[in-house]
């Protein structure tokens, strides 16, 4: 017994022992990666709202991968899905990342809204025709005047991505004209701008959180909803939807961002790696997004989950025709709210190639 006892306490001798070797090699290592990469270590955290299998989580792994990369593993980043760290909020999700609590995130521009209104700009309807032209107005001007309200707003942008175009779901008829959209109750995103769109194409529009969405099309609070292909799939909205209309009535960029403190603080040889890899991942993202519509169009049509129909040219002019009001609403937005003068709203519309006579 007394050996036992002997050796027991041996063992208790050497746990604490053991322990600091680990603490002690972790932090050798850390320091090996510092002395090898002549970068500081350190651990991005990376938020959106997007599912772990969404075209946002994979821009977040390609960011973090082109980052260690670069650094030699110094710099690495942790991704958080979901707005995990704020319950699913995403309004909080990019206040997390304002405050510093995150790092580097991905949001809407229709959550940014929540903030300033300016950024319903890139959803006005009909506002661009293709993807390419969406990028060309948010890779020139108009991503500019946007980049420079968030750097106001504490991030610097590592790059801009994509949503995509909002399409409309409904579980009672195909959507072909205005007059379908009669009487249907169709949950919108709480945005000024596309609350005011579908009003103007004639639709019972009502608002809700997404998490409440699911729920309220399968017991039928809600006749349909409108969103990107993504998070339409994603959102299992086919189980529960019969139709989808296909069309450029919304659309959608994405901010791929870093908090200013945090960026303004790191090397200028730092700073140049995550600026490279920001912009890499939201290229990136874009093209799966992209590439996701595509696929996905065809399996709802193969399995015969919802019938798909593509408006025409012709079938959107209807829908257009009845747009103008939306743009006048905005404009006139933007003057009560924020407290624009006439000209300073024509000026940053015009970023956008929108034209408006105040």
């Amino acid at each position: 017994m007394k050996k036992w006892i002997a050796v027991l306490l041996v063992l208790a001798m050497c746990l604490p022992l053991a322990a600091c070797g680990g603490e002690k090699a972790a932090d050798e290592s850390a320091q090996d990666n510092e002395e090898t990469s002549g970068f500081e270590t350190m651990v991005l955290k990376y938020g959106c709202s997007g599912a772990e299998q969404t075209t946002w989580v994979a821009a977040g792994r390609l960011f973090g991968d082109l980052v260690s990369e670069a650094t030699d593993g110094a710099v690495t980043v942790e991704i958080f899905s979901n707005d995990q760290l704020y319950g699913g909020n995403q309004v909080e999700g990019i206040q997390g990342v304002i405050d510093g609590t995150t790092d580097v995130d991905m949001h809407s521009n229709l959550i940014y809204a929540s903030f300033d209104d300016r950024f319903s700009a890139v959803s006005l309807p009909f506002l661009f025709a293709t993807n390419e032209d969406a990028y060309a107005v948010l890779d020139g001007k108009g991503g500019e005047a946007l980049s420079e309200i968030l750097e106001e707003m504490g991030l610097h942008v590592l790059g801009i991505g994509e949503n995509g175009f909002r399409h409309v779901t409904n579980s009672k008829r195909e959507i072909t004209c205005p007059e379908d959209m009669k009487n249907l109750k169709i949950r919108v995103a709480g945005s000024s701008v596309l609350m005011s769109a579908y009003k103007a194409w004639g639709a019972d529009y009502t608002t809700a959180n997404w998490s409440e969405v699911y729920t309220g099309l399968q017991t039928g609070t809600f006749d349909g909803q409108e969103n990107p292909v993504p998070a339409i799939d994603a959102g299992g909205v086919a189980e529960v939807q019969n139709y989808i209309t296909y069309w450029t009535g919304s659309y959608d960029c994405t901010f791929f961002v870093i908090n200013k403190a945090l960026y303004d603080s790191m090397s200028p040889e730092l700073q140049a790696i995550v600026d490279d890899a920001g912009k890499q991942a939201a290229a990136y993202q874009r093209e799966l997004n992209a590439d996701y519509d595509e696929e996905t169009l065809a399996r709802w049509e193969s399995e015969g989950t919802m019938k798909v129909h593509i408006l025409t040219e012709d079938e959107m002019a209807a829908f257009k025709e009845l747009s103008d009001p939306v743009y006048e609403e905005y404009a006139q937005l933007l003057i009560d709210e924020k407290g624009m003068s006439a000209d300073e709203v024509e000026a940053f519309l015009a970023a956008f190639g929108v034209t408006v006579d105040l």
